[in-house]
């Protein structure tokens, strides 16, 4: 996507070579996104017990609604580090603080790497000054390069819609590649938006779109530690206010799912070795929280997983993982299918070509599986990958 593509009203954009991995390597890992005035922001991060400082003290100060910078780091987490990493954090933030002349308790860090090891924080200060006087409208591709990690393409999006005749623009950056499940992904976003929005809504408005987008993809079942999802709204002083009439809530909110989806997805597709994108599909549960759990196990089987990989439409794989989910259901109901092919239809194995027919679906990198289990009124998806002998290497090297 085109740098001018990714430029919006009221925010400027940098990023640097910290050495933070790597105290020689030359590639960006530190960046930083700057409000030219405090925006109204709101924030979603990981549910997992083990949580990362920069998660701790973003929700500390997201809490107060108002957020004018966003500290961003790759190649370590500064996870499991104790009061140290938070200081660490709190002191890297209040550096980014003293060059923009901003309070410290509105600078946010987000980091992304190796969990357990100290930031260097020396090294990292250093940086700080080029950081802001790079800062540029043009700058959000070079703030997604710097949120990489194992990922092989940095993840933009941008959007616009209109509301009650005025424009809306949003754009966003992620991060995203392994360790990947719901409640969170392993995985870093910031969405940004030119109209200013009542910070109420606009939590409300966020908590709804990750359950819809970013709480419905997995990788590979794991839950991070760090996992933040913030919106930052209305960065310049004119701003239009986002009005309350249900017509108005309802265009940002869908601008907002829209944009979400499109970084959910570039997520999945960059999966760790990922070679293909499957959305897993379950109707007919006797809800859609039965249903939810069932799609997740079926996305999350390593056995269906590695079938995807070999392109083999092992339907026994697939039925299996539904029947240990722990969600009640007749097998001798349910219907299977492969793309547009059935391969089981009221719990019997079609006769004919099913096989050559669903081989040939598998083959191509993006495909559906749909499992409906005739119980009740409820749906679900998740989006998956396939699991690749990739995916072991990738993560078997990843401190080294």
């Amino acid at each position: 996507m085109d740098a001018r593509d990714l430029m919006i009203d009221g925010f400027r954009f940098s990023a640097v070579a910290a050495g933070i991995k790597q105290p020689d390597a030359d590639r960006l890992d530190m960046g930083l996104i700057v409000a030219d005035v405090p925006a109204v922001a709101a924030q979603v991060s990981t549910t997992n017990l083990v949580c990362a400082a920069p998660v701790r003290i973003t929700r500390e100060r997201v809490a107060n609604g108002r957020c004018s910078a966003v500290l961003v780091n790759s190649g370590n987490a500064n996870a499991f580090t104790g009061d140290r990493g938070y200081s660490d954090a709190v002191e890297l933030t209040r550096s980014v603080a003293l060059e923009l002349s901003v309070d410290p308790e509105l600078v946010i860090p987000m980091s992304t790497g190796v969990i357990g090891n100290r930031l260097p924080v020396e090294r990292m200060k250093a940086r700080i000054p080029d950081l802001v006087r790079s800062l540029s409208p043009q700058g959000l591709p070079a703030v997604a390069r710097a949120m990489m990690t194992t990922d092989l393409k940095p993840k933009t999006t941008s959007m616009r819609t209109a509301a009650s005749g005025y424009p809306i623009r949003m754009v966003g950056v992620a991060k995203g590649s392994g360790m990947i499940a719901p409640n969170m992904a392993t995985m870093l976003a910031v969405i940004l938006t030119d109209v200013k929005v009542e910070r109420g809504f606009l939590s409300e408005a966020l908590q709804e779109t990750t359950r819809k987008t970013f709480n419905v993809i997995t990788v590979d079942g794991d839950t991070s530690t760090n996992d933040t999802v913030a919106v930052l709204a209305g960065g310049h002083g004119s701003a239009k206010e986002l009005g309350t009439s249900q017509k108005e809530r309802e265009a940002f909110s869908r601008l907002l799912d829209e944009a979400c989806m499109d970084l959910a997805h570039q997520i999945v597709r960059d999966g760790e070795g990922a070679t293909k994108l499957v959305t897993v599909r379950v109707r007919g549960a006797r809800d859609a929280s039965a249903a939810a759990i069932v799609a997740r196990t079926i996305a999350e089987s390593l056995l269906v997983k590695t079938a995807f990989h070999g392109e083999d439409p092992n339907w026994g794989r697939i039925v299996c993982a539904a029947g240990r989910a722990g969600v009640t259901f007749d097998p001798d109901l349910v219907d299977l299918f492969i793309g547009d092919v059935p391969i089981v239809v009221d719990g019997a194995l079609v006769s004919g070509d099913w096989e050559h027919r669903a081989h040939a679906v598998m083959k191509q990198p993006e495909f559906s599986v749909l499992l409906d289990l005739k119980s009740g009124p409820g749906e679900a998806a998740f989006l998956t990958t396939d699991l690749s002998k990739e995916y072991v290497t990738i993560n078997a090297d990843y401190r080294s």
